[in-house]
């Protein structure tokens, strides 16, 4: 539902978030591509759907009505995804050839692919470049972490670090991330590990993105006359520079542009190694492991509860309820709860019994309705702390907010429906 919903979000200029039936945002999406021709990219897939849920994902573009000519690009890194659902022989990208990476390496490190000009700072350029295996992203991470210094002593310093010893056991890339990520200053290494709780290609509005900063209390005033958002959004276009976000761009048939800042799927990867004692998801069954200590923790539904479109029912798993309760075995230093996607109500007196103990809670985003989203309001132990609101897919919420929970508690920015 949640891919169907978002290919209708870039071919319509209305919303739909009143529609929750999958059938019925099938049925919308078809009068939108109905006698067109549409290229579809899946970009990033990891999951081996099984025939039944992709057949009916997909079944409006290949519906014999005049649209000739659909076509379906889909990228990842599982072979098995790729022989599960390729139509074609799998093509397998490779790294760049030496030639070719040494020219992104300039541009990335120089701003010019054909700089010629201090021959020793190019020597040690070909040397870092030889490391980085032929790997785009690298070049772009290492790039930049170059760029703000081209003297000899910072590029010898890079060099020798101690971070290239393990290049052989993850091909470059790991390595090359972690040396950026070890050049960054503190507020900035914050930042971006926090944001590992997302599903990936979590796609951000740079206000959120900087709310979101703001009230972990990550963003920091400094000695000028900015704000607190002018300084965030500055630590966010760092960010952007250093490749770690990605600036996403989508024309809506108004002709209005959104941006929107998401990390790719290698990068989502170390920000998840690089927080994994303080960050943790639960995707279904599969999560990272949930230390005592924990400060920010995402629950992923997508994959356990689905509706039933013929009853409009989602049927239980108490299976994934038992999961929960065992898996999470302390919220102490809980300040980030992040809950995504359908559930039922076993489930969600679950989520009640586990969470409600959570003291320190300053980050609440939730998909509810409004009796579940002021019930768990109610259990919480400190409702007061919370800094930051968000609701998801909310059609029923009604104000007032508990009482307990004063709107002038939260960043006005922060609170959305």
């Amino acid at each position: 539902m949640r891919l169907t919903r978002e290919m209708l979000d870039c071919v319509s200029q209305e919303t739909y978030d009143g529609l929750c039936s999958f059938t019925k945002l099938q049925e919308v999406l078809k009068g939108h591509i109905k006698s067109k021709r549409v290229l579809l990219i899946l970009d990033d897939v990891w999951e081996v759907m099984d025939d039944c849920r992709w057949n009916k994902l997909l079944a409006l573009f290949k519906c014999d009505d005049g649209a000739n000519g659909n076509m379906i690009i889909l990228t990842t890194r599982k072979p098995s995804v790729a022989k599960k659902r390729g139509t074609i022989e799998p093509i397998n990208l490779d790294g760049f050839t030496s030639d070719h990476f040494w020219l992104l390496f300039k541009s990335c490190a120089f701003g010019d692919e054909n700089y010629e000009e201090q021959a020793s700072l190019s020597e040690l350029g070909q040397k870092i470049a030889q490391k980085l295996k032929g790997n785009p992203l690298a070049a772009q991470t290492v790039g930049a972490l170059l760029r703000d210094h081209l003297t000899v002593d910072h590029w010898s310093n890079i060099l020798k670090t101690e971070d290239w010893k393990s290049l052989q056991q993850t091909g470059g890339i790991m390595s090359a991330l972690e040396l950026s990520y070890d050049e960054l200053p503190y507020h900035l290494q914050q930042c971006f590990s926090y944001c590992s709780i997302f599903p990936y290609n979590y796609q951000f509005l740079a206000e959120e993105l900087v709310s979101l900063w703001i009230s972990q209390g990550f963003v920091k005033h400094d000695y000028s006359s900015k704000s607190l958002e002018e300084i965030g959004q500055q630590y966010l276009s760092g960010l952007v520079n250093l490749g770690m976000f990605e600036q996403v761009e989508i024309i809506r048939l108004s002709g209005r542009p959104l941006t929107f800042y998401a990390m790719c799927g290698l990068m989502h990867d170390f920000a998840r190694l690089v927080s994994r004692t303080e960050c943790a998801t639960l995707d279904g069954f599969q999560c990272t492991e949930v230390f005592p200590a924990i400060h920010h923790l995402s629950i992923v539904t997508n994959s356990v509860y689905r509706m039933d479109d013929q009853t409009g029912n989602i049927p239980r798993n108490e299976k994934f309820e038992f999961f929960l309760q065992n898996i999470v075995t302390s919220v102490r230093k809980l300040r980030t709860l992040v809950l995504i996607g359908e559930y039922d109500s076993f489930f969600f007196k679950a989520f009640q019994d586990v969470f409600g103990k959570a003291h320190n809670l300053r980050q609440l985003h939730m998909s509810a309705t409004s009796a579940h989203f002021n019930s768990f309001l109610c259990s919480l132990v400190n409702p007061t702390r919370l800094r930051y609101l968000k609701l998801h897919d909310v059609h029923t919420l009604e104000w007032p907010i508990p009482s307990l929970v004063s709107p002038t508690h939260l960043r006005k920015p922060c609170l959305t429906f």
